[in-house]
């Protein structure tokens, strides 16, 4: 028998054997999938964190932080009925963080608009100008803004002139004179083609949105001469209407407008320079349906954007004054038609 035993054959052992081990086991292969799938999260995280802007990450840090109904192992649902900050809050939320998205998108594409510097001449000549009455040297006062309507204008070179922010009350848009670089006509509220132009943009930003939109129109502080039945009251409510008109042939409708106003020259960018084109500006807002909650709520602080920058913020101008212009609030209804006569000259004698 202990010969059969040793002259007998012996199996041969590669390896331990089974799924766990030798080269032909599949423990090496579990190991790598789960090595490849780290790999892969991470790097779609890090994609994510690349493509998301600050307020996306704030909010999304705030929802993993907000406290859950069943904070205390209870039954229940209590903190969401009795108004504490669990999952009644996040629809709330949701609507406050997609609707500062959306606004932040607008605003990137006009900002986009701006930088790229499109040139379009079609536009020029057709917005139509304001006030009836005729002034010096203006001609009439009524006719197509844009003088020519052929001369090509550039969209870029009003860049410098307009800040986008994301604030409070919603997107603001403001777009203010230079001296080299005029909004209107003197005295007037007849655009030039390159705010034109640059209003296009705007409404090509804003068409997709549902806001509503308060415009408001500002001026200098130098006066009109003794005399003359019209002041900065009326051409700021003017120009601001003649904004209104421009957004709604480009699309936007007439009953998302909450308001048009023109303060005159109440309140200056420029206090120590009353006179200078910074001064002379429309300002639009793109109001929030949404309001910000208070701050140190489950959606408030740290929750949403509370002010985002876009572009270059216009530092008020100190250099030489338009002839001609800013009184305070002065409201327009959005379909009335502009006050006085917008032609007048403003020339200072």
């Amino acid at each position: 028998m202990s010969g059969e035993k040793k002259g007998g054959r012996r199996r041969a052992h590669h390896g331990q054997g089974g799924h766990g081990g030798g080269h032909h086991g599949g423990a090496w292969k579990v190991a790598y999938a789960d090595f490849t799938t780290a790999m892969m999260a991470f790097f779609m995280l890090m994609w994510i964190l690349a493509a998301t802007s600050p307020e996306q990450k704030k909010a999304i840090a705030q929802y993993f932080r907000s406290e859950g109904p069943f904070k205390d192992g209870g039954s229940s649902l209590t903190g969401s009925f009795s108004g504490g900050p669990g999952l009644m809050a996040n629809p709330v939320h949701n609507a406050i963080v997609e609707e500062s998205t959306a606004l932040e998108m607008a605003a990137q594409g006009m900002q986009e608009a701006l930088n790229e510097g499109l040139e379009d001449g079609s536009g020029a000549g057709q917005g139509e100008g304001e006030g009836e009455g005729e002034g010096e040297g203006q001609g009439e006062g009524t006719g197509e803004a844009g003088g020519e309507g052929g001369s090509e204008v550039s969209l870029g070179d009003m860049k410098d002139q307009v800040s986008i922010t994301l604030g409070d009350d919603g997107l603001v848009i403001e777009i203010t004179d230079d001296a080299q670089q005029e909004l209107f006509g003197v005295g007037s509220a007849k655009m030039n083609p390159v705010f034109e132009q640059t209003l296009d943009a705007i409404a090509a930003n804003l068409k997709g949105l549902k806001n509503r939109v308060r415009i408001e129109g500002y001026t200098d502080a130098r006066p009109y001469p003794t005399g003359v039945d019209y002041s900065n009251w009326e051409l700021s409510s003017d120009r601001a209407n003649a904004a209104r008109r421009r957004l709604e042939e480009r699309g936007l409708a007439r009953d998302r407008f909450e308001s048009v106003v023109g303060y005159g020259d109440g309140r200056l960018a420029a206090p120590a320079s009353p006179l200078a084109p910074a001064n002379r500006r429309i300002t639009i807002t793109v109001l929030r349906d949404h309001p910000l909650p208070p701050a140190g709520s489950a959606t408030g602080e740290g929750a949403v954007p509370k002010f985002r920058p876009f572009g270059e913020t216009v530092e008020p101008s100190t250099g030489t004054p338009r002839a001609g212009e800013h009184e305070p609030a002065h409201p327009t209804a959005p379909d009335s038609a502009p006050t006085g006569a917008a032609g007048h000259d403003h020339t200072r004698r």
